[in-house]
């Protein structure tokens, strides 16, 4: 098999298959290397291999990191809107050498873990309050007897002019 750069990968599966931009593909290595980072593996020796709900949390962390609000939007103007289609770029880097896999690894792995709007709409969506009765703050003794009524100074002056 033939070694590509990941340049010339991405350029020869642009050839055949143009739904996903070159900026997809890059976003998807970064991905992988964060994914492994965040599950602590990086200091390992040997290649470190990630599942695909790991890889696709890696996903969602790094483009609400990166992109904030806008990560739906910038996602699907890469041409991702799914998570399946995550696995399609893992599976077309996997096939030109870029990144491994086990001989478990399926495309199934990335099946609809999350909506795009659950994942990236979501947290910034405000938080709905919900209303409930409160009880009273103080509450109000009954009055005692031999209690004196309580007047207003300016109430008693008006009465006696």
């Amino acid at each position: 098999m033939t070694q590509f750069s990941f340049e010339q990968a991405v350029e020869k599966i642009r050839k055949s298959d143009a739904r996903f931009s070159p900026a997809a593909y890059d976003f998807i290595r970064r991905c992988l290397d964060h994914s492994i980072q965040r599950l602590g593996r990086k200091d390992e020796k040997t290649p470190s291999h990630v599942k695909g709900n790991e890889l696709l949390d890696g996903f969602r962390h790094l483009a609400l990191q990166e992109f904030g609000p806008m990560a739906k939007t910038v996602l699907n103007e890469w041409g991702i809107q799914n998570c399946s289609q995550v696995g399609d770029i893992v599976f077309q880097l996997v096939q030109y050498g870029i990144l491994g896999k086990s001989e478990t690894d399926q495309p199934d792995d990335f099946q609809e873990i999350w909506t795009f709007t659950e994942a990236f709409d979501s947290p910034f969506q405000p938080k709905i309050m919900v209303l409930r009765r409160r009880s009273p703050q103080r509450k109000i003794s009954p009055r005692q007897k031999g209690a004196r009524n309580r007047k207003s100074r300016s109430s008693s002056k008006l009465k006696k002019a």
